[in-house]
């Protein structure tokens, strides 16, 4: 029996452990946090089909309509997947490739989305301000989920299939003969046929304990939440490039905000990111949050939420096989993990067992990609959020 060992439980992590012990995988999960350490326990965790590049919209697609929608029935338990609406707020410059990419979602995926005026936009979601919006991509089906909820279901349903989950550090893989065979913890050694590296910002220092060089460097990401007043019961996810913010409402009563475009804050390691918020980027995203949608104007804030980041050279995760036998990775997300995540820990399964994942572009996203002076970019990007 194959036995696999996957190192991170964030929703990659989760989503393979699921699938492959549903497969009859022999699976353990080390995690020290158990998945609330990372990233994906401070996702925006927003749920839509709308990407620029297609094999990615499929996966965002296939995560949203075959796990998001049928969460109890597929995987048991409940991700909290609240279906809101989603709009992508379109400045002049980005209008095109909406356009462009509205339109490859409709026709090459079937995926139920519209594009709008800013008009139509004002009578659909009356709390939005249509100032500096020039065009608008609605998906009615779309929305966002609990991210925690995801991912612990997703590893007690890998449990119910017979996968160990263990709260242990991992400080190295071990390796031999060109192939990984297994990890050094604080506790002793594991030893598997496969590792499944998705540590996210971690990912580079665990891959260096054998000579790997990952092109991953980290960076600090801050979300902000405010609380809705009561005349606001709620709104659309959005995406909003002409006001750089993605915003959405949370079950109970806020509304989260990001940026797209921040300056960057890079870090030399995840292991320096700050819990504390900055004063200074709550303040911005308030003001840009009542800017959009003047009922929030003023709006009291609640909680900071802060990780730090894995991005790659052209903001695309590394997938699949690494290079020395038995390693593969799930990481470099660049921060647009979760909503494909589902699908994603799917092709990974096939990957690992079979040999080759469903969808035969996912070998363009292996490691060696940028070796070969090859990243991945869609046919029609958009530039104040950059690949996503």
């Amino acid at each position: 029996m194959t036995e696999v060992l996957i190192i991170g439980a964030g929703i990659s992590g989760a989503s393979a452990a699921f699938h492959l012990a549903e497969r009859g995988t022999r699976v353990r999960v080390l995690d020290p946090s158990g998945g609330t350490a990372g990233q994906t326990a401070r996702s925006g965790a927003i749920v839509r089909g709308h990407h620029a590049v297609p094999l990615e919209a499929e996966l965002a697609v296939e995560s949203l309509g075959e796990y998001y929608e049928r969460w109890d029935e597929r995987v048991g338990g409940g991700c909290g997947f609240t279906r809101t609406g989603f709009a992508y707020l379109a400045d002049e410059a980005d209008a095109p490739a909406v356009r462009a990419n509205t339109t490859m979602l409709a026709a090459q995926l079937g995926w139920p989305t519209e594009l709008l005026s800013p008009e139509q936009l004002a009578e659909l979601e009356p709390a939005v301000d249509t100032a500096r919006i020039s065009l608008v991509a609605h998906e009615e089906r779309s929305g966002y989920a609990e991210p925690m909820a995801a991912t612990t279901s997703l590893l007690r349903a890998a449990e119910r299939h017979g996968a160990e989950i263990r709260h242990e550090r991992v400080f190295g893989l071990l390796a031999g003969d060109s192939r990984v065979h297994g990890v050094r913890t604080e506790s002793g050694e594991y030893h598997a046929d496969t590792v499944l590296l998705a540590t996210g910002a971690w990912s580079p220092a665990l891959a260096a304990t054998i000579g790997l060089e990952l092109p991953i460097a980290s960076a600090r990401i801050q979300v902000m939440l405010y609380e809705r007043p009561y005349s606001l019961a709620g709104h659309l996810t959005m995406t909003d490039v002409a006001g750089d913010i993605y915003l959405r409402p949370t079950a109970d009563r806020c509304t989260l905000v990001g940026r797209h475009a921040p300056e960057r804050e890079w870090l030399a390691g995840p292991e320096e990111n700050r819990a504390e918020h900055d004063h200074s980027f709550m303040l911005d995203c308030a003001r840009r949050l009542g800017a959009r949608v003047p009922a929030m104007a003023g709006a009291p804030f609640r909680l900071a939420r802060t990780c730090a980041l894995d991005i790659t050279p052209d903001g695309r995760p590394l997938l699949g096989p690494a290079g020395p036998e038995g390693l593969f990775l799930a990481a470099g997300w660049s921060g647009s993990g979760f909503g494909k995540g589902p699908a994603t820990g799917a092709e990974l399964t096939r990957w690992i067992l079979d040999g080759r994942p469903r969808r035969p572009g996912l070998w363009r996203y292996t490691l060696d990609r940028f070796a070969k002076g090859e990243p991945i970019a869609g046919e029609h990007e958009y530039g104040a959020t950059g690949p996503h």
